[in-house]
């Protein structure tokens, strides 16, 4: 993994709306893979900005952060937002119904587009921003095919199985400590599921000419892959440049 590379503070407003200071970000890079592109990844006209739902990394202070550490960078950006995936994680954790937690997920994700709005306007005079969900992504055919071959190599191939199964388990047995090992596995399937189906909308992005994908947390098995592992994964995944950003308070 590489060194974080510290870059100029973003200008954001000192004082919020009540008076009260604003906390102020910067943006640095944590990580690139592969490795190869550390110095060359910006060469690239286009990326992706991976999105997660309600998650602590996209505060607007911290988003707008990221988009200006993008708009310098990027001539095209499309901002993904992962409402539709988002329903596993609330069926997993919150133990909603299936039926509630998609409709749940897609309202989440349509609020946060609005929400932030005024950011992305703020930033479309310097790179062409544009919005597209997994929801959407997910009604295409070219998704249908990708995710079929996706599940077939993780049923096959012991070593990605492996990989993309370490991260879930890593994750609940820190964060539920006290699940029984029934529960446990369940929460691990339900995480696998997750990133299948994410993995098969970054086949979309990348097959739309969006090289670069760009977020602010840990690539585990995307990483491997880009870094020439799992060849039996799609071209789409092997061939993405992942860049993981660390977005810290000043």
């Amino acid at each position: 993994m590489d060194n974080p590379t510290a870059l100029p503070a973003t200008s954001l407003p000192s004082t919020r709306p009540d008076g009260k200071r604003r906390t102020r970000y910067k943006t640095s890079i944590q990580s690139v893979s592969p490795a190869s592109e550390r110095n060359s990844f910006d060469d690239h006209e286009a990326c992706f900005l991976g999105v997660s739902l309600e998650n602590s990394s996209f505060t607007p202070a911290k988003f707008e952060s990221m988009l200006t550490w993008v708009s310098r960078r990027f001539s095209r950006c499309t901002v993904l937002i992962g409402d539709s995936i988002h329903r596993l994680t609330l069926a997993s954790t919150r133990g909603m119904h299936p039926d509630q937690a998609l409709p749940h997920a897609l309202d989440l994700g349509r609020r946060f587009v609005q929400a932030r709005q005024p950011l992305l306007d703020a930033h479309r005079a310097t790179t062409d921003l544009t919005v597209v969900t997994c929801g959407e992504v997910q009604e295409t055919a070219e998704y249908e095919e990708f995710h079929h071959a996706l599940r077939t190599l993780f049923a096959k191939d012991e070593a990605f199985r492996d990989s993309v199964e370490a991260f879930g388990r890593a994750y609940h047995a820190k964060h539920s400590p006290t699940a029984d090992a029934v529960e446990r596995q369940r929460r691990i399937d339900t995480s696998s599921a997750y990133f299948l189906e994410e993995f098969a909308v970054f086949c979309c992005l990348a097959r739309r000419d969006l090289p670069v994908m760009v977020y602010p947390g840990r690539f585990s098995t995307l990483a491997e892959m880009a870094s020439g592992m799992h060849p039996g994964a799609p071209d789409e995944l092997r061939d993405l440049t992942l860049v993981s950003l660390h977005i810290q308070g000043r």
